[in-house]
């Protein structure tokens, strides 16, 4: 007796193994990135029919989705844990993300079933899998955070889009010299509105005196162009493009970068498919689809992260009054004094007779403006020195050192 029910036990645990809602291959490839909602992938599907294979590869192209390629929306351990416990429930029916399935298959061969060791089928098709719609899903689930209680917490990143320039050019000549240049900008700012993030557009030309005033205070040599811009503008993050079209293909390198220290955040290479034929335009939009992505999940992750120390600010203080030699090291002590007891975290760039320039991380609500750290600096440093504006923006602050 105990012999039989041992064996039904078994065969009940083996029931329950085959009856998983995971998908049985786990096996996909990216095609493209086909619009800022949708990608497109090559999945495979086992079942032992062709219908159950059809239904397998539609898991495993959302499998993909959610665990595969070089940013999957579950890209940490807190998330995977998270969705651990509902994957079974989430994969019984994932037909709703699939927003195209090619009808005829890639291949279709006879193989071995690995559940059950049986003769099945083995299925390869296009699919497009709406990621848009999936990350919604996962934020629902509570599975990730929702870009609305992101912003809500710490506000998503000010972005600005900008040509890799050449040594002694602005990115806006660049702009008005390359119509490439400008449809590829155009293209990555809808990426980036689409996902609901703030867009900063340089394509003003007064806001060049902004930057050459800025410039005047950084740097008295030659300068990074795009970093003085963005500083100038306000912008978190800036990410810069180049490329090329040749021989009826196109190549794009996207590079996002911190504003405030200049860190890369990400870089990916984009191509598009040789199409004789097509016009440079739609090969560019195409190559920049197949790398944007993968930066902007970048980009979030590391703002998600950088933001639990609080919201950062580039500080910097120009000693622009003449200060004896004692005064001055009384003076650094005293601005050095102020920012450890004025914000949680900072760092020191540079400390020079001439600059002082501070990274600082503040999560003190009485300090989540620029004008109100100019405020607190001004009234803590008044016995060594009159401090005045000279450029506050959104997250840099320049400010003038002189005698009291």
């Amino acid at each position: 007796m105990k012999k039989i029910l041992l064996s039904l036990l078994v065969l009940a645990m083996a029931g329950l193994t085959y009856a998983s809602n995971l998908p049985m291959s786990k096996q996909a490839t990216l095609v493209e990135v086909f619009s800022p909602s949708e990608i497109s992938i090559n999945a495979v599907g086992l079942g032992r029919n062709e219908r159950a294979a059809t239904i397998d590869l539609q898991k495993a192209a959302v499998w993909f989705a959610l665990y595969g390629g070089t940013d999957p929306l579950l890209n940490n351990e807190q998330a995977i844990n998270n969705f651990a416990p509902n994957q079974e429930a989430f994969f019984a029916d994932v037909s709703r993300f699939i927003t195209f399935r090619a009808e005829r298959a890639i291949s279709s061969t006879r193989a071995r079933l690995p559940d059950t060791g049986r003769n099945g089928f083995r299925i390869t098709k296009n699919v497009r899998v709406n990621v848009a719609m999936l990350r919604a899903e996962l934020e629902r689930m509570g599975v990730l955070i929702a870009r609305a209680d992101l912003a809500a917490q710490v506000g998503l990143p000010m972005i600005m889009v900008i040509p890799e320039t050449p040594s002694g050019q602005t990115p806006l000549q660049v702009f008005e010299a390359n119509p490439l240049a400008r449809q590829a900008a155009g293209v990555i700012e809808s990426f980036l509105t689409a996902r609901r993030y703030d867009v900063i557009v340089p394509r003003a030309a007064e806001q060049l005196n902004d930057l050459a005033s800025v410039q005047s205070q950084l740097r008295g040599n030659e300068v990074d162009i795009a970093y003085q811009l963005s500083l100038a503008l306000g912008a978190d993050v800036y990410i810069t493009f180049s490329g090329q079209v040749d021989n009826n293909q196109a190549r794009v390198v996207i590079r996002a970068y911190e504003t405030t220290t200049a860190r890369l955040l990400g870089t990916e290479t984009g191509f598009s498919e040789r199409r004789p034929g097509a016009s440079q335009e739609a090969l560019v939009e195409e190559a920049i689809n197949g790398a944007i992505q993968n930066v902007l999940a970048r980009i979030t992750e590391f703002w998600i992260e950088d933001t639990r120390r609080g919201i950062q600010y580039k500080l910097i203080l120009n000693v622009i009054g003449s200060f004896s030699q004692r005064q001055l090291t009384d003076l650094q002590f005293a601005v050095s004094d102020a920012v450890s007891e004025m914000f949680s975290t900072s760092r020191e760039v540079i400390i020079t007779d001439a600059t002082m320039d501070y990274l600082v991380w503040t999560t003190n609500p009485q300090l989540n403006s620029s004008m109100n750290i100019f405020r607190e600096l001004r009234n803590r440093l008044e016995r060594f020195t009159d401090v005045q504006r000279i450029n506050i923006n959104r997250k840099l602050i320049i400010l003038g050192l002189d005698n009291p």
